[in-house]
């Protein structure tokens, strides 16, 4: 795994846990007065384990296309 892997992993599993919260808290609460709950252990674990594969993939993917960009790089130079 390079750095930036390991970067955007990180970051898009706490963004992406802070707004499956967010939407969870908002549907929850929906027409009442706002509060803020964690999901139960079992709930927060699949979103957590969701969010975790979905970081993964970006990470993945961003990386496949920085390297394609790079790989252009050489070609033009």
């Amino acid at each position: 795994m390079t750095k930036n892997t390991i970067i955007i992993t990180t970051v898009g599993l706490v963004i992406g846990t802070a707004e499956a919260l967010l939407y969870y808290n908002l549907g929850k609460n929906a027409g009442g007065k706002f509060t803020y709950n964690i999901p139960p252990t079992k709930e927060f674990l699949k979103t957590v384990g969701v969010v975790l594969v979905t970081s993964i993939l970006t990470a993945g993917i961003s990386g496949m296309i920085e390297s394609r960009f790079n790989d252009e790089e050489k070609q033009t130079v």
